[in-house]
């Protein structure tokens, strides 16, 4: 039996052969574009593991910038705090007791930039006698009572 292993052969049409062979060609040329694809596909994602990277980095730095302006917004609107109170008791010192509690009804609407410039014109006002000009007419309306407060405490 091992004698008639050796001796089979295999017989193929000649068609038969070419055609295995432009298979096997084709196959051949199907692994290179492969490979040329998949070597694009990892230079691709080099670059963009590098493009990753330094986004990540700005991303650190970007979070690390807003926590420190977070400490100083805070810092800032003490400091802010603190400027309008000291502006409220230096006018507070030339009012009524009444006038004073009036005014701080009035401002307690506003924003805190918005009081801060309403103290700053009731103090020029108080000071100078002159009058800032004001942008909106409900501002406008209050600055006028303000005045006409600083007005009748001047005169008692």
């Amino acid at each position: 039996m091992g004698q008639e292993i050796k001796n089979l052969k295999v017989e193929i049409e000649v068609r038969e052969w070419e055609a295995m062979k432009a298979e096997a060609e084709q196959m051949k040329l199907n692994m290179r574009n492969l490979t040329d694809e998949l070597v694009e596909t990892k230079d691709e994602l080099d670059v963009s593991k590098k493009q990753l990277n330094a986004i990540s980095m700005n991303l650190r730095e970007t979070k690390q910038l807003l926590h420190a302006s977070v400490g100083l917004q805070g810092k800032a609107e003490e400091a802010a705090k603190r400027c309008e109170q000291s502006m409220t008791n230096f006018l507070s010192r030339w009012l009524t007791v009444k006038s004073m509690s009036r005014i701080r009804a009035i401002l307690r609407w506003y924003y805190p930039v918005k009081r801060v410039k309403m103290i700053e014109a009731a103090l020029t006002y108080l000071l100078f006698r002159k009058k800032l000009r004001m942008e909106r007419e409900v501002e406008k309306t209050h600055f006028k009572l303000i005045c006409e407060m600083i007005d009748e405490d001047r005169n008692k």
